[in-house]
């Protein structure tokens, strides 16, 4: 997995690894392909999202912008969500 992905989407029991170029479709859960990523750069923020953290251009309560695309953040993952993000140096 490359660092420059900026993120990567369920699609049932594949995922989509979206890049600042392409896009990858793999056989792999979210949860698996998750488990594989340094924990510091890519952060899990719905049930059908991770993001890469220095891909994040900007976020409100509820989406994140990412490359003109809008990621939901999930509300059982919000808290995670602002306590590795906004602990970072901005």
């Amino acid at each position: 997995m490359c660092i420059r992905d900026s993120y990567i989407e369920a699609l049932k029991d594949y995922v989509i690894i979206h890049t600042f170029r392409d896009k990858v479709i793999t056989a792999m859960n979210l949860k698996t392909i998750h488990s594989k990523l340094p924990k510091d750069i890519f952060i899990r923020v719905s049930k059908s999202y991770i993001v890469n953290e220095s891909a994040i251009e900007c976020f409100d309560n509820n989406t994140i912008y990412i490359n003109e695309n809008e990621i939901p953040i999930g509300k059982v993952y919000q808290e995670n969500f602002y306590n590795q993000y906004l602990n970072e140096p901005l």
